[in-house]
């Protein structure tokens, strides 16, 4: 039983260590799916789309290799400096929204 009282915070303390860097990986693995296209290659669906949840103009768009249906990241810069983006489909359906 005393055992189990050490055991058990080591181990959870090893695997709040590793989430960061998992995090870290998957992003990385994310942005190496991405590839920056056009504008004007985002259909106009997923731009307006984009712009309405974005709450400006996108100004870099990247496609999102291996998503089916297709996704497409639209970034804007907001006013006080922020970087943000959208994931969307074709159809026009926010899928995510990140900000930096």
């Amino acid at each position: 039983m005393t055992a189990i009282r050490f055991v058990v915070p080591l181990a959870v303390a090893a695997m709040l260590a590793a989430a960061p860097s998992f995090a870290q990986t998957t992003k990385a693995q994310e942005e190496s799916q991405e590839k920056t296209i056009q504008l004007s290659q985002v259909p106009k669906a997923a731009r307006d789309a984009g712009q309405k949840a974005l709450g400006a103009a996108p100004t870099e768009a990247k496609i999102v290799n291996g998503t089916n249906p297709q996704e497409y990241e639209l970034e804007a810069k907001a006013a006080n400096g922020k970087e943000t983006s959208v994931h969307v489909r074709a159809d026009g359906t926010v899928v995510k929204k990140e900000s930096e």
